[in-house]
């Protein structure tokens, strides 16, 4: 209800009785209506409250190939926080039940959908389709061919809407069948748009199905990995499956199979050892689908799009969940620096979801800033970024600078930024409480310059298991830079990321 034309047809805002007494109304021939008869068709519109985000992302991707309209409203009650892991009195399920912790609410609605009127207001009671004193014939004025094509239109309408809500439940039908795993609901490994780790084995499943998929596994007789990543349209597995060609070419054809918006099945031939760590041009192997040569693909994150080159830059949808959290800590009007970019969707996902003054994006890989000039043009088109002047004002507050950090830094105005992330890449030996590198010393020195006063940092360094989840060595890595530059930190937020053991530290400058 709540349309201020008195419609045949609609509820009236908190009068259920007055719409009853207009329908038998409608039912006694001698009605005649005094205002103008409006058709409302209504589209498929569904809420769900999930219990988790990776549940509330697998919903999404199963939702978005047959409804274009999907979005995630996030928000917590208080009582608990999204990130921690603890228990207390009970699980975090129940917690939710209760009222308390994090929400995340699906909305999925179509775009099947018609708001018309059928009759004027000079004449309300002579229809724009319909003339009802002429009865069936439309005595040569085509009003009753005209009825006739509304009717059909209407049909057919009804009967996409029914298309798609069938293809919809079929989706998670499917999912049901290949047992992805949601039950860790915080798990930082889940999905953002598209289901990014898949599990098709494990203890854990919707209702109960893990069983049915590893029994799936086993009758194709092939040797098919208990998970794999899921980038735009990709599926990347972690190592080469065994067997010849034709068996690799048949576990990929198999996996594909298994969610109709994967296009091509690659898998990965060699360990991330490069500078950028990225697989090279030789380490990626295309097991099956059209053959894509360089392999380039766009991944979506709650509505943002951005451009990946898996063969020459580095991307991991598993730190989606890392990402909408930064993402939500920004404040209006603040300054952000991402140092380390890659394909840029930290820097993308700040600059469309929140009020952020500027953004800028710092990258050495050539590669992965044409891939995230791109996504910066796709950008300004984006029609779901809810930041101010929407996708086009989201594009004209991001700037790139491609080339190496250290020779960038050094040029910008100290003092000018409220916050720094810095999600900087692995370099192999050198990191890790056995490295023999700096654990990252000259970046920070080169970065902790540029930050505001009581500015933030969030410092991704790599930690050994038993380091976590104090990370001892890092904080003081941090303390020994800030003494040394002469400012003071508090630490705020120490937590594990992703499956590279990647220590997420976040401290703030509190004086000088």
């Amino acid at each position: 209800g709540g349309d201020p034309i008195p419609a045949v047809g609609q509820f009236d805002h908190g009068n259920n009785a007055g719409f009853k007494s207009k329908l038998d109304k409608c039912e006694d021939a001698s009605f005649a209506p005094t205002s103008p008869i409006w058709l409302r068709f209504e589209p498929f519109i569904l809420h769900v409250m999930c219990r988790s985000l990776k549940a509330a992302s697998v919903l999404m991707a199963l939702a978005r190939p047959s409804f274009k309209n999907v979005g995630l409203t996030s928000w917590n009650n208080g009582g608990g926080d999204e990130n921690d892991n603890s228990e207390v009195g009970g699980s975090s399920k129940n917690q939710q039940c209760k009222g308390g912790g994090p929400r995340f609410l699906v909305a999925i609605w179509g775009d099947e959908g018609l708001d018309m009127p059928l009759s004027l207001p000079s004449s309300p009671g002579r229809g724009l389709f319909y003339n009802p004193d002429k009865g069936d014939s439309d005595n040569g004025d085509g009003t009753a061919e005209a009825a006739e094509w509304l009717a059909q239109l209407i049909n057919e309408r009804h009967t996409r809407n029914w298309k798609k809500i069938d293809r919809f439940v079929e989706a998670v039908r499917t999912a049901e069948e290949g047992a992805v795993d949601l039950e860790h609901s915080n798990d930082v490994d889940g999905a953002i748009h598209g289901i990014d780790r898949v599990e098709l084995s494990g203890e854990d499943g919707i209702n109960g199905h893990a069983n049915d998929s590893r029994s799936k596994r086993n009758i194709s007789g092939l040797p098919i990995p208990r998970s794999y990543d899921v980038v735009g349209d990709v599926a990347i597995l972690n190592a080469l499956p065994e067997g010849d060609e034709d068996v690799q070419r048949k576990v990929g054809e198999w996996i594909m199979s298994r969610n109709k918006a994967m296009k091509i099945c690659v898998a990965r031939s060699n360990p991330l050892s490069t500078s950028y760590r990225s697989p090279g041009k030789s380490g990626l192997i295309q097991l099956a689908g059209p053959r894509r040569d360089p392999i380039i693909t766009s991944h979506y994150e709650y509505g943002v799009k951005c451009v990946v080159d898996l063969q020459h830059t580095f991307f991991s949808p598993r730190m989606a969940p890392e990402r909408l959290r930064l993402s939500q800590q920004v404040a209006r009007g603040e300054r952000v620096l991402v140092v380390f970019a890659g394909v840029g969707m930290e820097a993308l996902q700040i600059a469309a979801r929140t009020e952020a003054k500027k953004v800028l994006a710092i990258e050495r890989n050539d590669v992965a800033a044409e891939c995230l000039r791109r996504a910066r043009r796709m950008l300004e088109r984006n029609k779901t970024a809810t930041c101010p002047g929407g996708g086009k004002g989201a594009a004209e507050r991001l700037s790139i600078m491609e080339g190496d950090a250290l020779d960038i830094l050094p040029t910008l105005e100290d003092s000018s930024f409220d916050r720094i992330i810095a999600p900087r890449p692995k370099e192999g030996t050198l990191d890790g409480d056995t490295g023999t590198g700096d654990a990252g010393k000259q970046f920070l020195l080169a970065m902790l310059p540029l930050l505001k006063l009581k500015g933030e940092v969030h410092w991704y360094d790599f930690a050994a298991d038993h380091e976590l989840p104090n990370c001892d060595r890092t904080r003081h890595t941090a303390q020994d830079v800030c003494q040394s530059l002469g400012m003071e930190m508090e630490v705020i937020h120490v937590a594990k990321e992703g499956v590279l053991q990647k220590d997420n530290s976040e401290f703030a400058w509190i004086s000088e």
